[in-house]
């Protein structure tokens, strides 16, 4: 409730009681002036009408943040297969060059996912490997293509000479275990 400011009513201090209460009855206070002010329906209906939008806009925020959301997860997926297929690729190459230097189908293998993933310790390590494994298999074909030793052990080979010099028991047993050897000898490689 509004107080009456005594000040504006003349001489209200030196007054007796009952010319106070006359002159307080007599007092006309002014109407306010509201002329700056919104009325109270007409705010409280904007303010009901903003909650709504906010709402609603809250809303429509929540339903964009889960689409960038299912956005990103979308993305991410896909760079992770795009990743994938770029290291099987580097790995599928790396094996086709390996396996092209002589490489086992195995150690090729092992050491193509070991250039993609950047592990040197284990490239070098099955450089090493396959340098082992090709050294043995080069012995072996220069073991391979070594003439045998003679069977008289001279380590010279077998001439028609020292064939015909030989009994016919140990013809006959060398024939049998050099045939290819014997045959060169009689017909000169020719038949």
């Amino acid at each position: 409730m509004a107080k009456i400011d005594v000040s504006k009513i003349e001489g209200y201090a030196e007054m007796s009681a009952e010319d106070k209460l006359k002159a307080l009855e007599a007092f006309d206070i002014p109407d306010p002036d509201y002329s700056g002010y919104v009325d109270k329906k007409l705010f409280d209906k904007t303010a009901s009408e903003l909650a709504g939008k906010k709402k609603e806009l809250r809303d429509k925020l929540s339903e964009d943040e889960a689409a960038k959301l299912k956005e990103k997860e979308e993305r991410d997926e896909l760079e992770e297969k795009y990743n994938k297929l770029l290291r099987e690729s580097a790995v599928s190459k790396n094996k086709a060059k390996l396996v092209a230097l002589g490489y086992e189908e195995s150690l090729a293998d092992e050491t193509a996912e070991a250039m993609a993933d950047g592990n040197l310790e284990k490239v070098f390590a099955n450089q090493k490997k396959h340098l082992a494994s090709f050294e043995k298999r080069i012995r072996a074909e220069a073991l391979k293509d070594t003439p045998k030793p003679t069977p008289d052990g001279d380590g010279k080979t077998m001439t028609l000479e020292k064939l015909r010099k030989m009994s016919p028991e140990d013809r006959l047993k060398f024939s049998q275990e050099h045939a290819e050897e014997y045959k060169e000898l009689y017909t000169g490689g020719k038949e």
